[in-house]
């Protein structure tokens, strides 16, 4: 068995393969030049030490990654989606009321017992309402409210005169419009002050 040995060269276990090989044969001065394939089923004495492969780098990875997640950010903060969704999660008391640009009472003309506000602001009367409308386009439409409106002033002095200057009207009835005539204000004042008296 010694001349087994002997005779069938050993070739040094720690020859380094790539990781593709799959089996590693020494080309030695006595192999023969013009052979160009290896049989590569035939087994070995060699023991194989693959080379280390390197691991790619993460980093470009992440960098993508991260750039990736800035631009749905920055989307979703200028197209104001994100804007919504905090607005939704704030813990502030939110009132009914919003602020507008224009007048919530623009195109309303209210009747608060013998008091009238034109637009939300209160006029001197008849003579205070002929002046706002006097110089309005014909065919121009308004929206009455009659809230405890004195029905004879309502229909023998505000109505006709709207008909006389030609403009269209809808006559509701409200509950409470949340305007409060200056003439309340001072009844109010002397009803408060006589009750703290008489205490």
């Amino acid at each position: 068995m010694n001349n087994e040995f002997d005779e069938e060269k050993l070739d040094n276990p720690l020859v380094v393969h790539k990781v593709t090989d799959a089996s590693y044969q020494d080309v030695s001065a006595e192999a023969d030049l013009n052979k160009t394939h290896i049989e590569e089923e035939t087994a070995t004495l060699e023991r194989h030490r693959f080379k280390k492969e390197k691991k790619s780098s993460k980093w470009p990875v992440i960098i993508v990654f991260l750039v990736v997640l800035i631009a749905v950010f920055c989307y979703l903060y200028f197209s104001g989606t994100l804007a919504k969704i905090s607005n939704k999660e704030t813990t502030a008391p939110q009132t009914a009321e919003q602020t507008t640009e224009g007048n919530r009472y623009a195109g309303i003309i209210t009747v608060k017992g013998t008091a009238i506000f034109f637009e939300g602001t209160e006029v001197d009367g008849i003579d205070g309402l002929t002046r706002k409308i006097k110089y309005l386009d014909e065919g121009t439409s308004f929206v009455v409210q009659n809230e405890d409106a004195d029905e004879t002033f309502l229909s023998e002095e505000i109505l006709p005169l709207l008909d006389s200057y030609n403009i269209k009207y809808e006559v509701k009835f409200v509950v409470s419009s949340g305007l409060t005539a200056a003439s309340e204000t001072a009844t109010d004042a002397q009803a408060t002050a006589a009750a703290d008296s008489a205490q």
